[in-house]
């Protein structure tokens, strides 16, 4: 997600069994089923590592937010034009500017689904249309990966402070300021289970990580490919194989992704929920809930039953200009583990001003239930995968 978006409490799955989270095998002459300790994976099936554009802020890794390099072009096609956008695991969906979409037309808009996307740090509500375009990506050898998925041509951007998520509609009863036709925009949001944060239309057939057409020229057979990414530093492995998921631990991924009423986002099976977690601050006995890794943004949003009892201070907020928000103090301890601390498979532990640190702690308002986007510097410590197919969210050590 963008360093334009709040965050706020995600529901989260239920946690998955002691014996998956340790790995460990039943004790010899026992009769119980053992739950898997992750996915069930092929030795065979398809896969290939697309490495992401480079960066101005190389060193330390994702001091910028990661972008792949593309060409976008109108299924049936072969031109397609050149593209480098950032690759947001906050959100879900390509996002384009109308105006700078190939082959988009006023006749194309009439038979494109109508889609919006809101971003609410900013306020930002963008109105468009749904439509096919294919996204041609070339791995570090030069082969060709081929995603189709409907692209929202943005048509209207409205400074919206008052857009209810509940209400969901394309419409805003008191804008501040309406853009037609606006340009610039262009994003790439390969995020699960965010369908509840203004993203309503953000289901896994909008992820052109999950929906690989083709390799080589080669259409990707039924059940050749298992659905599914990992984010590294340097880039993002498209499919899961034995061989590219070697040394991860997992956290199985329970439900469905649910809209923001309540109800299932959509019947697609691979629409999974966020994964669970249990932070702790400075030691303090640890509040669970569900957990974001966000390569959209550097700070961290951290959201707890009583943030009053947290070491804060006033800082500049990141989010938006000439503003300040709540964040922790420098040399605050902070630690996430996955998906709980009872049984973790992994933890992401730092002190608040190191460089493994996010740029800023951003305490939000309290809730029942913890939250926690942890922002794009989790990546300097670990490979983060998941896997659409089985329900699985994995962190290897990495960085």
């Amino acid at each position: 997600m963008t360093a334009d978006r709040w965050l706020r409490t995600a529901a989260h799955g239920t946690l998955p069994l002691l014996a998956a989270l340790l790995g460990a095998c039943a004790p010899l002459g026992s009769t119980h089923a053992q739950a898997p300790a992750g996915p069930d994976l092929r030795a065979d099936t398809a896969a290939r590592f697309l490495a992401f554009a480079p960066a101005r802020n190389p060193e330390p890794a994702m001091t910028d937010a990661p972008a792949l390099a593309f060409g976008v072009r109108v299924p049936g096609t072969s031109a397609a034009a050149p593209f480098t956008m950032t690759m947001d695991t906050g959100s879900t969906g390509v996002v384009v500017s109308a105006t700078d979409l190939p082959g988009f037309s006023a006749q194309e808009a009439e038979s494109g689904v109508k889609g919006w996307e809101f971003l609410s740090s900013s306020k930002r509500l963008w109105i468009g249309r749904w439509v096919p375009r294919e996204l041609v990506f070339r791995d570090p050898a030069g082969g060709e990966v081929v995603a189709r998925v409907p692209v929202l041509a943005v048509q209207e951007e409205i400074i919206c402070p008052g857009w209810s998520e509940k209400a969901n509609v394309p419409t805003c009863e008191k804008p501040e300021k309406t853009t037609a036709q606006p340009r610039g925009i262009a994003y790439m949001g390969v995020g699960f289970g965010r369908e509840h944060y203004g993203q309503p239309q953000g289901t896994p057939d909008k992820n052109p990580l999950l929906n690989i057409v083709s390799i080589d020229g080669q259409p990707v057979a039924p059940g050749s490919m298992r659905s599914g990414f990992i984010v590294t530093a340097k880039g993002v492995h498209v499919g899961l194989t034995r061989a590219n998921t070697a040394g991860f631990s997992y956290v199985k991924l329970q439900g469905r992704s649910l809209n923001a009423a309540g109800q299932p986002a959509s019947s697609d099976p691979r629409d999974w929920p966020q994964a669970s977690m249990a932070v702790s601050v400075n030691g303090a006995a640890s509040q669970t809930g569900a957990v974001l890794v966000d390569t959209g943004i550097a700070q961290m949003y951290l959201t707890v039953a009583n943030p009053s009892a947290l070491p804060t201070t006033a800082i500049p907020n990141p989010s938006r200009k000439g503003a300040t928000a709540t964040g922790l103090v420098a040399g605050t301890s902070v630690q996430v583990s996955f998906p709980d601390d009872a049984a973790p498979v992994a933890q992401y532990t730092f002190q608040v001003g190191t460089p493994q640190a996010p740029t800023a702690v951003i305490v939000t308002r309290p809730s029942a239930q913890a939250f926690v986007n942890t922002g794009r510097h989790l990546l300097r410590q670990h490979d983060v995968l998941f896997d659409a197919d089985g329900g699985w969210f994995g962190l290897r050590r990495g960085g």
